[in-house]
């Protein structure tokens, strides 16, 4: 195995262990929908990476060491100077979750008639984007076997796109890295390109920075330009090409909550605060208490490391590969996650009868495994594609930051291995009960597990 993991373990929290014959019955009683299980009864939760990470003994130390407070609370000043250093942004705002940020940024630019491109838009940005009446176009490049950098945006059709567009009615979203394109970064050239593209419209341009400090290790990996240069000087090149960010704390800024807006436009700023104080809170706390500002802080300092990242990547890598060992069919190369097709690891079960759905129920009962689906994994046909299936017929795995060791990873390669050495038992599902989301939906077994 090529990764080692570079800390020490000081507390330790016991997994569940429920008995597979306890599983099957959990699973029955959560209508066959592993979103409904409580999480006391899930041993490994692969389901996201976001607010589960373990935070470190000097993050634990700052968020004991400072004082609340609620106007002028000094974890602001620690909270804002980090993130300065970091982005080169001169205007921050915390927020508690990075979804707060969108909701706030997109109620304050979006409205009927604008429209929002993208590589590709989380949900949420989506969502809220949409809410506030805008049009969401994703315009992402032509995904390419083996791609090292498969996030990145189509600039020709970006410009085509803009061409097309009133002055003034367009914003463009680069996220990295880009979950809907399997976890895939950005290259440098592909942000520089946008950027350039973005000052002749004269349109905005912002970064979805969750995972901005893995994508500037997959750039620094990646792109033997950059291979010599620490990640936060690539990440800092990166901000420089843009004209703000919003980032979810609990990603790569190992934080179990916590978020902030970044700005080098005064007047986005100034709406953004005055909106934030109806919606999160004072603008010198934006909804989260002082010591989770000072854990993000820390946070945002521990992961641009580039020790930290090293570890971050090959562990994905690593997982990857002992998956594939197992006979996993996966996107390649490991993003930011782990996506498999599920329809390739199950090819008896139709297309209809819901082979990701399927493949997810078979891991908890066999492992106590939870993941995740796409968010429309419902929403699908009878033509049973197995060579280039639709987003639908995959799972995800993600990775939680430093909560789960090697052993644990080979564990979840073994049960990969049991189930697919046995996949003929495994049943295709169909809706009982519909719902609009599937964390509600009620599903049941085409045939008795």
């Amino acid at each position: 195995m090529s990764f080692m993991e570079p800390f020490r373990i000081k507390m330790v929290e016991p997994l569940p262990n429920p008995t597979r014959e306890e599983r099957l019955k959990i699973l029955h009683e959560s209508g066959y929908n592993p979103f409904q299980i409580k999480d006391k009864y899930v041993i490994f939760d692969l389901w996201s990476d976001s607010g589960m990470a373990s935070m470190s003994q000097h993050q634990w130390a700052a968020m004991v060491d400072t004082s609340e407070g609620c106007i002028n609370p000094e974890s602001f000043d620690t909270f804002v100077d980090s993130i300065k250093r970091l982005t080169g942004f001169p205007y921050i705002l915390p927020v508690h979750q990075g979804r707060a940020a969108e909701h706030i940024l997109f109620s304050v630019l979006a409205r009927p008639g604008l429209t929002v491109f993208s590589n590709t838009m989380y949900i949420t940005g989506r969502t809220n984007a949409e809410l506030s009446g805008a049009i969401v176009v994703d315009v992402p490049c032509k995904q390419v076997v083996g791609g090292n950098f498969n996030g990145d945006l189509d600039c020709a059709r970006l410009q085509e796109e803009l061409r097309e567009v009133d002055a003034g009615k367009a914003i463009v979203i680069l996220t990295l890295t880009s979950n809907n394109q399997a976890g895939q970064p950005v290259s440098m050239a592909n942000i520089k390109h946008v950027s350039e593209i973005c000052k002749m419209h004269d349109t905005p341009l912002f970064m979805d920075g969750c995972r901005f400090a893995e994508n500037a290790y997959f750039i620094k990996t990646r792109n033997k330009v950059y291979q010599g240069v620490p990640a936060r000087d690539i990440a800092l090149e990166m901000f420089s090409y843009f004209d703000g960010m919003y980032m979810s704390a609990k990603k790569d800024g190992l934080c179990n909550i916590g978020g902030f807006f970044a700005t080098r436009l005064s007047d986005i700023y100034g709406k953004f605060k005055r909106r934030m104080i109806y919606i999160e809170g004072n603008s010198n706390h934006g909804g989260i208490s002082s010591r989770d500002m000072e854990a993000v802080a820390r946070g945002l300092r521990e992961g641009t490391d580039d020790g930290y990242l090293k570890y971050r990547i090959e562990s994905l890598s690593t997982f990857g590969d002992i998956l594939k060992k197992a006979g996993v069919p996966l996107v390649e190369p490991v993003g930011s996650a782990i996506y498999i097709n599920a329809a390739k690891c199950l090819p008896h079960i139709p297309t209809a009868q819901y082979p990701a759905w399927a493949l997810h129920c078979a891991l908890y009962v066999e492992g106590g495994i939870r993941c995740k689906h796409l968010h429309d994994v419902l929403k699908v046909d009878d033509t049973n594609e197995r060579e280039n299936p639709k987003q639908q017929h995959f799972i995800r795995l993600s990775l939680p930051r430093r909560m789960y060791t090697l052993s644990h990873l080979i564990h979840i390669g073994d049960v990969f291995k049991n189930i697919l050495g046995e996949r003929r038992s495994i049943s295709g599902v169909l809706i009982k009960c519909p719902s609009e989301h599937y964390f509600a939906a009620i599903m049941e077994p085409v045939r008795k597990c």
